[in-house]
């Protein structure tokens, strides 16, 4: 008999990507809109900001800067974007055969709308609870891309537009999407209403059962209103004790934690209750723990995909955007397998695995999201990655 597959539900940040490849942070049309200090509604190599507080700082319209910046081209891509629905895409194509994953969220009923549902329906992810929000803007990004920072390691900036996430209510979550395997709450901090709840939504998720994952993103919101301070991941501390992993990169794990280095930051997780923490550093090492019933105890460090490193070196790229999401899911995937299989204590150290080598391979394409020509395409692809990764480590 066929065994049942593992049910993976997810709320959070789902956009429409407008990836502009090849922007030089360096270039005279680019620089002007760099931040001068950090925090004043200027542009920050890795991190986002908000259409309406850019606009602020610059005393332009986005569309004119956009103009500026790009020279009037088209984006190279336009694509699926946001940490929650890419991590969910990536899962859902690893596990084809054995997992259903659902989206929940809202779109708007505008062109951008449009253009997102489209694009979705191209993905292995469940939309009946993804839904239309009457009258309001599609969440959106403009993502600038410069393949050539950081020595050739690449870099975005993001722009955003919340737009219909601000309508969407924590409470909308019903009972199919607590009554699955896996929950996952994909950069909240995108979706405010929803974030400001976690630490009422995670608990209910783990009384029905569910294994819970955070993944986050830079809290701009959080960040302007505590600039001296820990940005907060709910209403109160209480969400990290139903965490049973957190995946988080280098920044965004300080700034939640209050602390200056990862491995404090990890120490701040474990000791307020996260069952297991992930944390990643761009070309540099993965950080994590575990700590719980589910996982064991663990705890180690882990380098990037030398196979990735040395096809960028000799040419090999389309750009860095998405990798942390493809991470993400690289983890939730191995999760999903793992579940499957009926392990008892689940094996972070293998959903590292399978993070490090999705999150390599996102720099093989433009945008975050990989579109099949068929099922298993994408897993059949990565695969050399990691099995190539298996035998580095």
């Amino acid at each position: 008999m066929e065994s049942r597959k593992v049910i993976v539900s997810g709320v959070g940040c789902c956009l429409v990507d407008r990836i502009y490849n090849g922007i030089s942070f360096s270039s005279e049309p680019f620089s002007k809109y760099l931040s001068r200090q950090h925090g004043d509604g200027g542009l920050e190599p890795g991190k986002l900001e908000f259409e309406e507080k850019f606009e602020q700082f610059c005393g332009r319209r986005f569309p004119e800067v956009l103009q500026d910046i790009t020279g009037g081209r088209p984006a190279d891509t336009v694509n699926i974007g946001g940490p929650c629905i890419v991590a969910l895409i990536n899962a859902a194509q690893l596990t084809h055969e054995i997992s259903e994953v659902r989206f929940y969220g809202c779109y708007g009923d505008d062109e951008v709308g449009s253009q997102l549902l489209e694009r979705l329906q191209r993905v292995p992810v469940r939309l009946e609870h993804y839904r239309l929000e009457p009258g309001a803007e599609t969440a959106s990004t403009s993502v600038f891309s410069d393949p050539n920072y950081d020595e050739g390691h690449g870099e975005r900036i993001f722009v955003n537009t919340i737009g219909a996430s601000w309508k969407y209510q924590p409470d909308e979550l019903d009972d199919s999407f607590y009554q699955s395997d896996i929950v996952v709450f994909g950069a909240t901090a995108l979706m405010p209403p929803v974030h400001e709840a976690l630490d009422r939504l995670l608990p209910e998720a783990q009384r029905e059962g569910a294994l819970t994952v955070v993944n986050t993103v830079f809290d701009s919101l959080n960040e302007k209103k505590h600039p001296n301070g820990r940005w907060p991941l709910g209403s109160s501390d209480e969400s990290y004790r139903h965490i049973d992993v957190l995946i988080t990169d280098c920044e965004e794990a300080l700034r939640l934690s209050g602390t200056s280095c990862i491995e404090d930051a990890l120490r701040f997780f474990r000791e307020k209750g996260t069952g297991a923490a992930v944390v990643t550093n761009g070309a540099k090492d993965v950080w994590f723990y575990a700590d719980s019933q589910r996982f064991g105890k663990a705890s180690a460090t882990m380098p990037v995909s030398a196979k990735v490193k040395n096809e960028l070196k000799a040419g090999k790229r389309g750009d860095t955007t998405g990798c942390g999401d493809n991470f993400a899911g690289g983890v939730i995937a191995s999760l999903v397998e793992q579940l499957h299989e009926g392990k008892s204590v689940l094996d972070l150290m293998e959903a590292v695995r399978w993070g490090v080598a999705s999150g390599g391979f996102t720099c093989f394409y433009v945008g975050g999201t990989y579109y099949e020509e068929a099922p298993g395409e994408k897993r059949r692809l990565l695969l050399p990655y990691y099995e190539a990764y298996l035998e580095q480590v």
